[in-house]
């Protein structure tokens, strides 16, 4: 029984530096419960304009994935984004 769970304790060391290198290499993780927003959802849930929203975009402060039929969020890669509209008073 001790093999075991000096097996599992590995593996779950293993899992754990995977996740660390991905969040690491490609940003957060997306759970399939992430809601995804489009565009206007991004600007209302962030409470700016659209002027705002493409200089947020081009500044690569925004980083939408791009999909047919227009840009996507996840909305926990908006978090940093929200809590600073709502320090502005935004929202």
């Amino acid at each position: 029984m001790e093999k075991l769970n000096a097996i599992l304790d590995v593996l779950l060391k293993i899992y754990e530096l995977m996740q660390l290198i991905y969040t690491k290499s490609y940003g957060q993780l997306k759970l399939p419960e992430d809601q995804m927003l489009t565009r206007l959802e991004v600007m209302e849930y962030l409470g700016i304009s659209e002027s705002t929203y493409k200089r947020k975009v081009r500044k690569g402060i925004l980083k939408p994935s791009k999909l047919p039929g227009g840009d996507r969020f996840y909305k926990s890669e908006l978090r940093e984004e929200f809590l600073e509209s709502k320090r502005r008073g935004r929202i």
